[in-house]
């Protein structure tokens, strides 16, 4: 009997060191995950199916990309803020949707939700003129059909940090496109420093070509963020860009043609350029919204389009055998990039 009660005890014993030691461990990691640049990261990119740490990410779409690794070193990170929580959690959906209640200059949201929003870009030019993106604005409404209307929406973006051209030009464009405006058919929008730009702090210490390129993925976060609930499709154009008379038969044709069971697609082109015309499904843009905060520095908007269209399983690029945009001065420089793919 007392041979039991002491092999009794020393199991008890074992039990409580064993339930001990699991409880230091769990402690240790939940002080990992939640204090570390390694568990804030994971905050962001969890659900996209991705592992590994930014650095990873980087390394993988640079290899994709074509870019030889094996004379170049992993700089470590010495400043926090590059990967930083951003301290909105789980009510990023909300965030957003309050950013976008304060980005809007001219025109209201409609009670339901549309087919297609086509994000129009336009820059502050040095003579002030406003002609190449009301030349687009003219092509795109002359070119749908009374009966498309309420499924389509035209966002002029104002990509400008100048609050007084924000205001002078949106002012210039509701005045020309009043109707439209009125109607829901256009809206006029603020493209920066709107409560995203919180996401994309400027730090002094980052060299020109980083600050530029963080600049142009703020720009392509506030499409998005803007974009995300207004319709099922985006559609991002471009300045001073001509479109067919049958454009939005095009789109929706090619939209069924690849909407089939056993195909997936991430992002759908209707140009020959590699940015402009490019379609994406907006409950996709979260988590495209959520790797652009996390990858903010290191990626442009294009790798990363390519990256996710990749991790979508998209096999390869699909687009349009004759696109229904195009444009109208090679020469002209314009918001996006014109490099062509071969078509």
């Amino acid at each position: 009997m007392a041979v039991k009660l002491r092999r009794r005890a020393l199991i008890q014993e074992n039990l409580v060191i064993i339930i001990f030691l699991a409880v230091v461990h769990c402690f240790v990691i939940w002080l990992i995950v939640e204090y570390t640049q390694y568990g804030n990261t994971i905050a962001w990119i969890k659900g996209n199916n991705i592992g590994g740490s930014p650095q990873k990410i980087v390394l993988e779409l640079k290899v994709a990309n074509g870019v030889n690794l094996s004379h170049q070193r992993i700089k470590p990170r010495s400043s926090e803020h590059r990967y930083r929580d951003t301290s909105i959690g789980d009510s990023l959906e909300t965030f957003l949707m309050d950013c976008r209640q304060r980005a809007l200059v001219h025109g209201y949201f409609r009670p339901y939700k549309g087919y297609l929003t086509i994000a129009l870009p336009a820059v502050r030019r040095l003579n002030g003129s406003t002609r190449l993106v009301e030349d687009t604005l003219n092509s795109l409404i002359v070119s749908t059909l009374t009966k498309n209307v309420p499924k389509i929406l035209i966002v002029v973006f104002l990509l400008t940090d100048d609050p007084v051209w924000t205001e002078k030009t949106g002012n210039q464009l509701y005045d020309k496109y009043k109707e439209h405006v009125d109607k829901g058919f256009v809206q006029i929008v603020r493209g920066h420093r709107n409560g995203l730009s919180k996401l994309f702090p400027f730090p002094a210490s980052e060299n020109s070509e980083e600050r530029q390129r963080q600049a142009e993925n703020l720009h392509y976060l506030n499409i998005m963020a803007y974009a995300k609930n207004l319709s099922s499709y985006l559609l991002l154009l471009d300045e001073d860009v001509r479109c067919q008379s049958n454009y939005i038969q095009k789109i929706f044709g090619f939209i069924q043609a690849n909407t089939k069971p056993n195909r997936v697609w991430f992002v759908l082109n209707f140009s020959h350029s590699n940015l402009m015309g490019q379609l994406t499904k907006t409950s996709d843009l979260l988590k495209a919204i959520k790797l652009l905060i996390v990858l903010r520095y290191d990626v442009t908007y294009e790798t990363l389009i390519d990256y996710i269209r990749a991790l979508r399983g998209q096999p390869k690029k699909c687009q349009i055998k004759y696109p229904p945009f195009r444009y109208a001065n090679m020469k002209r420089k314009t918001f996006l990039h014109k490099n062509f793919t071969q078509s």
